[in-house]
């Protein structure tokens, strides 16, 4: 069975100037992977100006996965709890 992922606005990060970066958190693994981007061609992900922006997008990114909110949760959670 394949682990689910789901994208994640971390509610303690600061903002830079251009506001906030999501992260890819993997089911059962422990932390999280911000989309910082890297590379000559790689810019970071950044999915709003205000907390409330960059939660609703990531919301929106999950959905059209697939994924409930319930879903999202659980995801995170088991990363919260994997030991590694």
């Amino acid at each position: 069975m394949d682990k689910r992922t789901c994208f994640y606005i971390d509610p303690t990060q600061t903002p830079d100037e251009d506001g906030y970066i999501p992260s890819l958190v993997t089911e059962g693994e422990p932390g999280h992977a911000p989309l910082t981007g890297g590379g000559d061609f790689q810019t970071p992900w950044y999915w709003g100006k205000t907390l409330a922006e960059a939660e609703a997008t990531a919301a929106k990114a999950n959905a059209e996965q697939g994924l409930s909110p319930r879903d999202v949760i659980d995801i995170v959670m088991s990363s919260m709890v994997a030991r590694r």
